[in-house]
């Protein structure tokens, strides 16, 4: 997977996050990062980027899979 597509896919999953009370997402692409208003007042920055997975493909698969979970259960 590219950086850029990954990129796209988790503004798209920011911006859809209702839940999250987000009011406003602002994207620095050169620095591949965003900056995450939350409507509290509180501003989180988010940096991407690609790193080579070490070790068994299927376990680093495993790992991001958890993450996600976590990330969508609450």
């Amino acid at each position: 997977m590219k950086l850029n597509y990954f990129k796209d896919k988790l503004f798209d999953l920011l911006n859809e996050a209702e839940d999250m009370r987000i009011k406003d997402i602002t994207t620095i692409d050169r620095e591949d990062k965003f900056m995450v208003e939350i409507l509290d007042g509180s501003i989180f920055e988010i940096k991407c980027r690609k790193l080579k997975p070490e070790g068994n493909t299927d376990e680093v698969i495993k790992r991001i899979v958890r993450i996600c979970w976590k990330f969508n259960d609450h």
